[in-house]
């Protein structure tokens, strides 16, 4: 049996430094790794929980607007939406379940996918909103019926786009730095889609305390301003993790799992915010998830 001066006999002396000292020293880097590995753990289990309840309220979002609920040109916008950001808890997921593989780069890549494309869809809804309080005439009478769709594919279409690019360009070491098409993305999710997105917040909150009628504060406007509010405070962190990591040219990997966990928020908490919207009050009956939808964007 080997006993602790025959351990201490293998450890190399440092110039200037005892052995325990040396020992000490690389304890405290086992320590590190450890203390990384439960922060890890941790973030798992919280996007796992986060995941879980953003499935359900997603799922159950996409079947009643893709299959029970009659669509018009707006809730296109909604499912498209919601489809987004189930995407994005299930490759999220998958991200933190499989460890460093190449699956995960794949993952990484659906992350962003859906994640931008969530963001797209967002400032596409913000400005129709903003649009529709603006000039109601044209939105009511000339708008064309089917842009919804061909606003959805085209975003759909970019999002992906940009991502194969930058997929291929990893495959390719050739290249050198290979980042610079998902730091395009970032740049453009941050330094476009959000100024669009407050100026409509700010846009939609003007109209809707200003306006005397009550009918323009209805359910539908409600539901926009909390999800666009949402959204600046937990889904705007991982682009500025991902801009941030551009300026230092550092890897920041425990911002980078909070940004990922206000990303997973972001994405679940869209149905909870129709549900408290839509929901009755009072002495009026309860409805169901179905109804809550159509009380919501009957306003359309």
């Amino acid at each position: 049996m080997m006993t602790n001066s025959s351990l201490t006999a293998h450890i190399p002396t440092v110039a200037g430094q005892d052995n325990d000292i040396y020992y000490l020293f690389n304890n405290t880097e086992w320590e590190q790794k450890i203390y990384e590995y439960v922060e890890q753990r941790i973030f798992f289990v919280f996007v796992i929980l986060v995941s879980a309840f953003g499935f359900l309220g997603n799922g159950f979002v996409i079947w009643l607007l893709g299959f029970r609920i009659k669509r018009n040109s707006f809730t296109i916008y909604i499912l498209n939406l919601a489809v987004a950001d189930m995407g994005v808890l299930v490759s999220m997921s998958i991200f933190f379940a499989v460890g460093h593989t190449f699956s995960t780069s794949l993952c990484e890549e659906f992350i962003i996918f859906t994640y931008s494309t969530g963001q797209f869809l967002l400032t596409v809804i913000s400005i129709d909103r903003c649009v529709c309080v603006l000039f109601p005439f044209w939105h009511q009478v000339h708008r064309p019926p089917y842009l919804s769709l061909v606003v959805c594919a085209v975003i759909w279409a970019l999002s992906f786009l940009l991502n194969a690019i930058h997929f291929a360009l990893l495959q390719n070491r050739k290249l050198g730095n290979n980042n610079h098409v998902m730091y395009f993305q970032f740049f453009v999710n941050s330094l476009v889609c959000v100024p669009f997105m407050v100026i409509s917040a700010v846009t939609l909150l003007v109209k809707f305390f200003l306006k005397r009628q009550q009918r323009w504060r209805g359910k539908l406007l409600t539901a926009i301003l909390a999800t666009l509010l949402f959204f600046l405070l937990f889904a705007f962190p991982l682009n500025a993790v991902y801009l941030l990591s551009t300026l230092t040219q550092k890897t920041l990997p425990t911002s980078m799992r909070y940004g990922l966990l206000c990303a997973s928020l972001n994405s679940s908490a869209n149905p909870l915010i129709y549900f408290l919207v839509g929901r009755k009050k009072k002495k009026h009956p309860r409805g169901g998830m179905k109804a809550i939808l159509q009380r919501i964007f009957e306003d359309e």
